[in-house]
């Protein structure tokens, strides 16, 4: 689910206004991968590459070469929508790369009215970073950041969040300069198709000529990482040590990845930040969202060919109404590029060889509900409401009462956003990573974020996303949810983006500054806890908050619910 800016929506929300969620194969050319001299500079030294399918020229930023807007493919408009992606075509002379390129279509469509502004005085969005800039099905592009153009460094390629339906790669959250600067590493973010664009089922109706529709925004990836394997020692990247990462939505798809046939051998390890995929969707439920839409554009089930020239508004408008009980657009298991759930009932055998690291913050949903004016003027009753939403008839008093003895200074809010966060993410994680670690094939990390931000009195405590830009070390330009960079904050960024370049270098987040952080085990469940030191500092704790794990676990993930009720 997303909220009013695009992100992921917390599980066990139920959000009746699907459009208020909407605001909220190319070749390896031969050569292309030896070891080659420098590439020439541009004007004023500004880096030119050459590409498989050009030469693209960037700019310097910090001592950093930075490439903005490469094609990785080709537009996938008309024709190309809802088919698997092809490589882009070849040009001839010096491409600018020196702006992001346009984001998949997504949110609110032209022709649909502006939500009211917000009442005066309403405190501003922890989560700013939605993406800007026109819109278009000719989004298949990607960004580079890399200190130099030699040598083999470690390529981290990050997977945007949103859901499945919006966001993009361009979010100064992600801004990839001082990863590349103080660790070492070439970092990468791409767009691609998201929502009904990129997650359409259509392969009951049309017999198989669409095989591809529910899974083209993650065939989109999958060639993005291709043009990495073609590309990136162009860039001075390592094609034989590529990490995907992402967070929310991006975290599904990077947990996705790892059941996604045609990604294996492409990427090398993974990191899952607030969102363990264990199921996708059904075919069902996918084809009932189908047909709804269908119904929405006026289009048989014999005229399929007429949605290649839908305007692309017109999809985007008639998308909450298919939406509505089905749930958003989201990759489908059981196709022919995602045979099965990525993590369900155990992790995936083909990509059993692959180290991975998952995590999620303390109170994820405080993001989501804190805004809410029911939320701020929370009663007792209203808690005890919204948490037995939450859980099996007749639970909630009790689970209330589990978090007042065990956090008997936590207020009404706090109470729930545990709850509800343990519930959908956490639970989720700890079964990821249990899974992952009973392979016994790659090692398992599990990590906890847990520092509290300061932001508007502290009332979001640890709110989702809110560990991006210390992954990233973009404390600078992530104060709408962390606040100014401290220099303890900073202190807790540079473990961080540590502990993330180090997996990306060896498979192992240990190293430097990092605290001893040993593999997770279904035993003893160590998990590390990031967190700034005059709150214990960065540490381990076996099976942390075991109570709640084990209490949520009676009752399931979520995501095993006919119709989506967890993470999508």
């Amino acid at each position: 689910m997303t909220d009013a800016n695009g992100r992921d929506a917390m599980p066990g929300i139920v959000r009746t206004n699907v459009n208020r969620r909407l605001f909220m194969a190319g070749s390896v050319t031969a050569g292309l991968a030896a070891c080659v001299a420098p590439p020439p500079a541009g004007p004023a030294g500004e880096p030119i590459v050459e590409t498989a399918s050009g030469k693209v020229q960037g700019y310097l930023e910090e001592g950093v070469k930075v490439f903005k807007g490469i094609p990785y493919g080709a537009s996938t408009a008309g024709q190309g929508r809802f088919r698997a992606p092809k490589p882009p075509q070849p040009w001839a002379g010096v491409k600018q790369t020196i702006a992001y390129g346009p984001p998949s279509p997504q949110g609110r469509p032209a022709s649909m009215p502006a939500p009211p502004p917000p009442p005066p005085g309403s405190p501003p969005p922890l989560i700013n970073n939605s993406p800007t800039g026109a819109q278009s099905e000719d989004c298949l592009v990607l960004n580079v950041w890399s200190k130099d153009l030699t040598g083999r460094k470690p390529v981290m390629v990050w997977l945007h969040g949103g859901g499945f339906s919006t966001g993009a790669g361009s979010s100064a959250w992600y801004d990839g300069v001082r990863m590349a600067t103080k660790q070492d590493v070439v970092v990468v973010t791409i767009n691609h198709r998201l929502n009904v664009f990129g997650y359409l089922y259509l392969d009951d109706i049309s017999k198989g000529a669409y095989a591809d529709s529910a899974t083209a925004g993650m065939l989109d990836c999958v060639l993005a990482l291709q043009w990495v394997k073609q590309n990136i020692e162009r860039f001075g990247g390592d094609p034989n040590r590529v990490l995907i990462f992402g967070e929310s939505g991006g975290a599904r798809k990077t947990s996705s990845m790892m059941a996604i046939v045609p990604a294996q051998g492409l990427f090398h390890r993974a990191v899952a930040q607030s969102g363990s995929q264990l199921r996708l969707d059904s075919k069902a439920v996918a084809n009932e969202r189908t047909l709804k839409l269908l119904r929405e554009l006026n289009i048989s089930e014999k005229e399929l060919h007429k949605l290649h020239d839908i305007p692309m508004d017109a999809l985007l408008t008639a998308s909450p109404l298919a939406q509505q009980g089905t749930g958003q657009f989201r990759p489908v298991a059981g196709t022919a590029a995602i045979p099965a759930h990525p993590f369900d009932p155990g992790a995936p055998a083909m990509s059993a060889n692959v180290p991975m690291m998952a995590g999620s913050n303390r109170t994820e949903a405080s993001v989501f509900l804190g805004p809410d004016p029911r939320v701020i003027n929370l009663d007792e009753a209203g808690l005890q409401q919204r948490v037995q939403a939450l859980v099996p008839a007749g639970e909630g008093p009790g689970v209330v009462d589990m978090y007042r003895r065990i956090y008997p200074k936590a207020g009404l809010q706090e109470i729930l956003y545990m709850t509800s966060t343990d519930r959908g993410y956490f639970l989720d994680t700890t079964i990821l990573g249990e899974r992952k670690a009973a392979q016994n094939r790659a090692p398992a990390y599990v990590y906890q974020f847990y520092r509290s931000t300061p932001v508007q009195g502290g009332r979001y405590f640890t709110p989702h996303a809110s560990e991006i830009p210390f992954v990233f070390d973009t404390l600078r330009y992530g104060t709408s949810i962390g606040g100014e960079p401290t220099a303890s904050a900073q202190d807790l960024s540079g473990i961080m983006s540590e502990a993330w370049c180090n997996f990306a270098r060896t498979g192992d987040p240990n190293g430097g500054d990092v605290p001893a952080w040993p593999k997770y085990d279904g035993a003893n469940r160590p998990t590390m806890v990031f967190d700034e030191k005059s709150a214990g500092g960065s540490r381990v704790e076996n099976d942390p908050r075991s109570e709640q794990r084990k209490r949520m676990l009676g009752y399931g993930s979520q995501q095993y619910g006919e119709r989506e009720a967890g993470p999508a």
